[in-house]
């Protein structure tokens, strides 16, 4: 089955631009078309299941928003009027809101949605107040065209953290993967019998340390639902935690998950030392009362290279899905509006 992205790249290429080439020729080269925003369709990991809503051929035309008085209602008028309504056997949905299928708006504004401001981050405090899946939202799919080239810009510039919040990064998750998301809390807690919070630390753990390696592998990591299908896609040390994991999975006793995530957790630090990021680990034996402390050691030693005012501040990580999904409640073109309208 063909991807949505496959869909959307040749719904573009066929037909889009040559219509925004014969339709507004004089405006070509200021607009610029993509295929980005939220959706299994960007990152090419829909199927079946998908295609219940907002799913279909799409196209984010855009244009700067110096050229917006004069380019906004040209290019909302050829959404209307010359978009077909099928493309193949797909349905083109239209101005659906939510950034989704044929729609419209400046560069800049695309940012603010998302990110929630239009500048780009500069200085190092900056990049900490920027959600990593955000960032993840307007770096993933694909451009297809860009006339003045202002949105390649901005997602080179925002390709993936400078060196030394990289590192905070991987310090920041080493110290969750030592401390509170962690075997350390997961053995204390099952000790007590505790079955359901265990589970509930045991999955918090397993997805630090899943969105750690993306840090090593220098990805932004996606929001939970598509975590597991793409860390198992990383290049770089996922084929020696990816058998731990499904160990950990499997094991049907709290102790024996507890050492198997120490063996993450040592993994994970041969492979910061492979990256001269830190010493070669030592292993150390297993301590009943704090368990394991191999990433807590690896964090101090980043935290020792790092400028002195990354050390106390955090990575914001709240999502702007939720004013994203607010605002659908009260947007007239959106899908779910529409579709609760009918069933009423």
């Amino acid at each position: 089955m063909a991807t949505g992205l496959n869909i959307s790249r040749e719904f573009i290429g066929q037909i889009i631009l040559p219509l925004l080439q014969e339709e507004l020729p004089n405006e070509y080269e200021r607009l610029a078309v993509a295929i980005i925003g939220t959706g299994s369709d960007v990152l090419g990991l829909d199927d079946s299941i998908s295609r219940d809503h907002h799913w279909g051929p799409r196209a984010n035309i855009l244009y700067l928003r110096e050229d917006q008085d004069t380019l906004a209602p040209k290019v909302a008028d050829f959404i209307e009027h010359k978009v077909p309504s099928s493309f193949h056997e797909f349905e083109v949905h239209v101005d659906v809101g939510n950034q989704t299928g044929v729609c419209c708006s400046t560069v800049e504004d695309l940012f603010e949605r998302f990110l929630g401001t239009q500048s780009l981050p500069e200085t190092n405090l900056d990049w900490l107040q920027v959600c990593e899946v955000d960032l993840f939202h307007v770096t993933s799919g694909e451009v297809v065209y860009d006339g003045v080239g202002e949105l390649t810009r901005r997602r080179e510039h925002l390709a993936y953290y400078p060196d030394n919040l990289w590192k905070k990064k991987i310090a920041d998750w080493c110290m969750y993967v030592s401390g509170r998301d962690a075997p350390y809390n997961i053995h204390r807690i099952s000790k007590r019998s505790d079955e359901l919070t265990s589970t509930i630390y045991l999955g918090q753990c397993l997805k630090r340390v899943m969105e750690l390696c993306f840090a090593l592998n220098k990805q932004y990591a996606p929001y939970t639902k598509w975590l597991n299908r793409t860390f198992r896609r990383l290049p770089y040390f996922v084929d020696r935690i990816v058998p731990l994991f499904d160990q950990v999975l499997k094991e049907p006793q709290w102790r024996d998950r507890v050492m198997t995530l120490v063996d993450i957790n040592f993994t994970i630090a041969e492979a910061l030392g492979e990256l001269n990021l830190t010493d070669p680990p030592q292993r150390r034996p297993f301590e009943e009362g704090l368990t394991d402390l191999t990433l807590y050691n690896s964090a101090a030693q980043i935290y020792r290279s790092l400028p002195v005012e990354l050390f106390a501040p955090s990575f914001n990580q709240i999502e702007l899905w939720e004013r994203m999904a607010r605002e659908c409640l009260f947007d007239s073109k959106d899908y779910f509006k529409n579709e609760y309208a009918k069933q009423a």
